[in-house]
């Protein structure tokens, strides 16, 4: 039996990834396969020093999805780590800050990725450029060019990704049970995979199962489901896609607001639950008012006051 596992890079949700992922022998990991993660996996270095070798936004995130995949390990599952895309893209930053890159030495694959990062980086500096400066119109254009460029980058890793998970799948024959991590930005993999295997693979989408565990109804991440639009080629007017965009960027300064001084790991369900709040309030705005929440969110604090 294959599955694939759709979560959100979301320490709360780590539990319960965890207690899935004990019902199956193979956990194919959405991680790069390179030697400090193998050494972490086998118990030769601790998470410190993983730090050294590894790409991360978010580090309390990272530590528990790391001390899950040993768990996974000390349990007799079988965790293999595989990101080809992400493997690129660290060798080629390696590279540059070493000064030993060559563009003319890159293979395709490692050119479209060097391409594709540059353009997101762009676009993420001129998303931050708007925030300091406050302005609610650029921040939402560039979260639309961030998402445009992030849908064709999603699409081309998790092709490169589809190939080596069928690849392993070959090797290891039909006898076990595979458990196929991806982030939940990455559902396209499952089209992929499903075209090169013999069977579809059966979806488990985190955010719903924790969701009727909690007795919620499920509100999709705006920015998820803006990326997905573009993935999947769905037909969106201009109104509609900037309300989407205007919705995405308050619900992440919102977020980040909210959980800034709160150690989620300790909150556990209830971050959920914040988090679900969260969105199902931003579903409710329209542009005007998410343009009234940004600019209270970057107002400076005490621009009113008056110092005596």
């Amino acid at each position: 039996m294959i599955s694939i596992i759709l979560a959100p890079p979301e320490v709360e949700y780590i539990k319960y990834l965890r207690e899935i992922a004990y019902h199956y022998d193979v956990f194919i990991a959405e991680v790069p396969n390179i030697e400090g993660v193998r050494r972490y996996l086998r118990g030769e270095i601790d998470f410190n020093q993983l730090l050294f070798e590894i790409e991360y936004f978010d580090a309390d995130y990272s530590r528990e999805f790391y001390k899950m995949l040993r768990d996974l390990v000390s349990n007799g599952i079988n965790v293999i780590p595989i990101d080809p895309y992400s493997l690129i893209g660290m060798n080629i930053r390696v590279k540059a800050l070493l000064n030993e890159l060559n563009y003319e030495s890159l293979s395709n694959e490692e050119r479209y990725v060097a391409f594709m990062e540059l353009k997101i980086a762009e676009a993420y500096r001129g998303y931050n450029s708007a925030l300091l400066r406050g302005d609610f119109e650029n921040a939402v254009k560039y979260i639309l060019r961030y998402a445009r460029l992030d849908a064709e980058r999603i699409k081309f890793r998790s092709e490169l990704r589809a190939r080596e998970i069928v690849r392993l799948l070959h090797d290891l024959g039909m006898s076990c049970d595979v458990l196929v991590h991806a982030d939940h930005y990455n559902e396209v993999l499952v089209k992929y995979l499903s075209a090169k295997l013999t069977c579809t693979p059966s979806v488990i989408r985190l955010n719903d199962v924790v969701s009727r565990r909690l007795g919620l109804r499920p509100w999709a991440h705006p920015g998820v489901r803006l990326t997905n639009n573009y993935v999947y080629g769905t037909t969106m007017s201009g109104d509609e896609e900037y309300l989407l965009a205007s919705r995405a960027l308050v619900y992440t300064m919102v977020k980040a607001r909210i959980f800034r001084r709160i150690n989620r790991t300790l909150l556990g369900d209830k971050a959920v639950l914040i988090d679900n709040s969260i969105r199902r309030f931003v579903y409710k705005m329209n542009v005007n008012e998410t343009r009234d929440i940004f600019r209270r969110l970057t107002m400076p604090r005490g621009m009113f006051r008056i110092k005596v």
